[in-house]
């Protein structure tokens, strides 16, 4: 373990566990408690260092509030409240030369030291790393914090011979119910972990075993956690004209779907000249999808549908109006939008394109178009509706309805 650990007891995480559950210490000082397991382990590394240099170690330890600054965040009055909270609680001794732990229960934490503990001992020594110790003192989220303690009584264990093992399995059921989270909450809490790299995700267990103990799951024991400097340490100088701003997002591009391999004539109005000997429809050439003139082909109706309906601004309008009045959609500026992107949708398939626009408009499978087919449809019926604002709407009691 590169960061080194600190041994505590299922008695002391069910000691704090208890005085949160009852309201004698918040968050803060729970954050206080674990930066005084941080600031103890640090001292007895140096302390072993010495012995191992054969050095004398150092008689007297100063133990400054400065410190619990910096791995905690908060302000030095909080910091002195909570150490206080702690001292009353009966959890935490704090002197500047000596910070004092309590090892034995106190009153009303029986029943989370029996869950806690698991049917091991409850003064079974856990090997908790510097750095996660660390990571629960700058925590600010109590769901994450109380999820890692679950992690780390049912995954960390310390053998005979100094090993140290982190794996383990358990129920996100377990967590919340033994430490009054919600479900989701835990998961959540349990998926920030993962993406922090602390602990690995489970791929492999199946199902039976899941609903009996859990998913599996290890703890990296070389997990680092960075805690930022002090305010009043030295920082880079940044030039004061540029505003220290977030980054611009990247740009997003749409992913439009391919041309149509076949391009046909479009719905839309790009002032062509027609070389007919009668008035064509603005952007539309009749020719070019196989008409003489308009007179030759029926009505539109949706009983009947034809490719020149699709390709017709008047024929498709009639179109919106009965399938108004049959109830497939309603009479609004959304709507005559979609039905022209699903003319659009259903000219670009081709084959059978008839039943593709039926099934898009009576069933409401908008999410068949594509962005560039709405756009299109779009920029049609802006240009239309310069010539004459009344294309495809209607007025209260009045439909305007327009032969093909």
């Amino acid at each position: 373990m590169q960061s080194g650990y600190k041994t505590v007891t299922s008695i002391q995480l069910t000691n704090a566990l208890s005085a949160l559950t009852s309201g004698k210490i918040n968050l803060h000082a729970l954050r206080v408690y674990f930066a005084c397991f941080a600031l103890v382990a640090i001292r007895e590394a140096a302390q072993r260092s010495r012995r191992k240099r054969h050095q004398k170690p150092r008689e007297l330890a100063r133990y400054r509030i400065q410190e619990l600054e910096r791995l905690i965040g908060l302000s030095p009055r909080a910091v002195k409240g909570a150490l206080r909270g702690l001292n009353q609680a009966g959890l935490v001794g704090y002197q500047e030369g000596e910070i004092f732990i309590s090892t034995e229960p106190l009153p009303g934490s029986n029943d989370l030291l029996l869950e806690l503990s698991g049917g091991r001992s409850p003064r079974r020594p856990i090997p908790v790393p510097r750095s996660m110790l660390r990571f629960l003192a700058h925590n600010r989220k109590s769901a994450l914090t109380l999820t890692a303690i679950a992690y780390l009584v049912r995954g960390l264990s310390l053998s005979r011979t100094g090993k140290i093992s982190g794996k383990g399995t358990v129920k996100v059921s377990w967590i919340a119910e033994t430490f009054g989270l919600s479900e989701r909450a835990v998961r959540y809490a349990r998926t920030e972990l993962v993406r922090l790299g602390w602990i690995e995700r489970d791929t492999g267990s199946y199902q039976r075993k899941l609903n009996r103990d859990g998913a599996y799951f290890v703890i990296d024991v070389d997990w680092r956690f960075a805690i930022a400097p002090l305010v009043n340490e030295p920082v880079v100088q940044r030039d004061k004209n540029v505003p220290d701003f977030a980054p611009l997002p990247p740009e997003k591009c749409m992913i439009f779907a391919p041309p149509y391999k076949d391009r046909k004539t479009s719905i839309e109005s790009k002032n062509q000249k027609a070389h007919l000997t009668e008035p064509v429809r603005s952007g539309v050439c009749l020719k070019s999808v196989g008409e003489a003139t308009k007179g030759d082909l029926p009505a539109a109706t949706l009983t009947n549908l034809r490719i020149e309906d699709f390709h017709q601004f008047s024929r498709l309008e009639a179109l919106f109006f009965q399938a108004i009045e049959r109830g497939w959609i309603k009479s609004s500026e959304a709507s005559a939008l979609d039905f022209i992107a699903a003319a659009v949708r259903a000219r670009e398939v081709g084959r059978d394109a008839a039943q593709v626009f039926v099934a898009i408009v009576r069933r409401g499978l908008w999410h068949h178009i594509t962005q560039a087919q709405e756009d299109r449809a779009r920029i049609a019926l802006v240009r239309f509706r310069a010539d004459d604002p009344k294309r495809f709407r209607t007025a209260v009691g009045t439909v305007f309805w327009r032969a093909a």
